[in-house]
């Protein structure tokens, strides 16, 4: 009995692989194929629908919005952190960076990042804050062609001097460029004459500036800047000019002192490109330092080398009182150290009189006769005619004109404001008289000023 079940199981084994080969009746074919899809999409266009619409969108969305300096880098942790297919777990707060992995930084989190700062300039409760590069903007298609990011940009382009407000090192290119262009002869050198009075770092190719920061210039503020983005793993925590607080992906090495981004321009037939620095107070008052600082290397200029000052603002009282020293500067130089000849006189030519406007030269000043008297009757007036007449020039071409900016802070009642301009034009009257003094003379006009500095300015 055996043998034969065993048999009939062997039978069986056998037939099944054949009627498993058995074609089906054509109606159940029929139903089979009436079940499955009459157009089913590819897989590959169902998985793309699936993370295009989802995760890649949103991560692109998201680099819009932040234009990080190296934006694959970025977009390539951004879609790490947000892997849909990744169990999400919370790491232990001590082991990561604060807010790192976000894109944005919540206040708290700038306070917790500002007081565990521990640099020399980047110190305990701390910020970097970008510049703002979007007020006086010029764009492309500006008369002088500068590109945008280089702000409230002027220039005296008869006597070949710029200004510029902050700008990023694109927009410092795009400027030295432009200076170029005004030179007639060939110049020697372009000259950048910073006069802010905060230190600054350049990161990402934009500036930032510390507030609330120690002591220390501007090297020492890109070493803080570069070990905070060591530690941080290629991140730094800054507030934009908007006051948003986000993380700037920095690549390593990107931190860059103003004098590196200057000096690592590319000038037109290899010209080189010098850096200086004058800081300048912010009510643009001169320090003793400072003028005879630049007076030394303006003085040592080539007249057909540009000129370019970099401050706080193109049309502030630093980049006023600095461009109307270059001026001056190079007028003299080209005149042999002498008075120019073709200053404009006290009074307008006849022919031209009843057209022109009223120069306000303030005469009638004490403070100012009494400057022109210590100068001496033959330097103080030759000195006032050079530094008017370079002052209509400037304000022709947007910079401010000291005279005017005092008589209508003094009809507004603004006292304050008008001894502090009335001071500045006196600091220049008194440096045009050292510009167009012999070598051997210049100790008048140097006491001159060295006395308005003692007077409690």
């Amino acid at each position: 009995r055996q043998e034969a079940e065993m048999a009939e199981d062997e039978v069986a084994a056998e037939q099944a692989p054949a009627e498993a080969e058995t074609p089906q009746e054509p109606e159940a074919a029929g139903n089979v194929a009436q079940e499955e899809p009459a157009h089913a999409e590819p897989a590959s266009k169902t998985i793309t629908k699936q993370i295009l619409n989802t995760c890649l969108t949103r991560g692109l969305a998201e680099l819009c919005k932040e234009k990080p300096a190296e934006p694959v880098r970025w977009l390539a942790e951004w879609l790490r952190d947000h892997n849909p297919n990744t169990p999400v777990t919370a790491p232990p707060k001590e082991s990561r960076p604060i807010g790192a992995g976000a894109p944005s930084i919540s206040g708290s989190e700038v306070d917790a990042i500002s007081a565990s700062r521990s640099g020399q300039v980047l110190c305990a409760s701390s910020t970097l804050v970008g510049l703002d590069m979007s007020r006086g903007a010029n764009s492309t298609n500006s008369v002088n062609g500068v590109a945008e990011g280089a702000t409230f940009f002027h220039q005296v382009a008869a006597y070949r001097v710029g200004s510029i407000g902050p700008c990023s090192s694109k927009g410092i290119a795009a400027v030295i460029g432009d200076m170029l262009q005004l030179s007639k002869g060939n110049p020697k050198c372009v000259q950048w004459l910073s006069v802010r009075n905060e230190a600054t770092v350049y990161l990402g190719g934009d500036p930032y500036i510390v507030r609330g920061g120690g002591a220390g210039g501007e090297a020492v503020l890109k070493a803080d800047s570069e070990a905070e983005i060591g530690q941080g793993g290629g991140r730094i925590a800054v507030t934009d000019a908007k006051g948003k607080s986000k993380w700037l992906h920095v690549a390593t090495g990107d931190a860059l002192t103003p004098s590196d981004v200057v000096n690592g321009v590319r000038a037109p037939g290899g010209i080189p490109i010098r850096y200086h620095s004058f800081p300048c107070h912010p009510n643009g008052i001169l320090s003793p330092t400072s003028v005879n600082e630049a007076l030394a290397m303006l003085t040592a200029l080539d007249p057909e080398d540009p000129i370019i000052i970099s401050s706080d603002l193109g049309d502030a009282a630093p980049s006023a009182m600095f461009c109307t020293i270059a001026c001056m500067a190079v007028r003299v130089r080209a005149a042999g150290g002498k008075l120019p000849q073709d200053v404009l006189p006290k009074e307008p030519l006849p022919i031209v009189a009843k057209f022109a406007p009223a120069r306000e030269l303030l005469e009638d000043v004490q403070e100012v006769e009494g400057m022109i008297n210590n100068l001496g009757e033959e330097l103080g007036p030759q000195a006032k005619l050079l530094l008017d007449d370079t002052m209509d020039t400037a304000a022709r071409n947007r910079f401010k004109n000291l005279r005017i900016a005092y008589l209508q802070e003094v009809k507004a009642g603004q006292d304050g404001a008008a001894r502090t301009t009335l001071v500045q034009y006196l600091q220049l009257l008194s440096i045009a008289a050292i510009l167009i003094s012999p070598e051997e003379d210049k100790d008048l006009p140097q006491q001159a000023f060295a006395d308005l500095m003692r007077g409690g300015v």
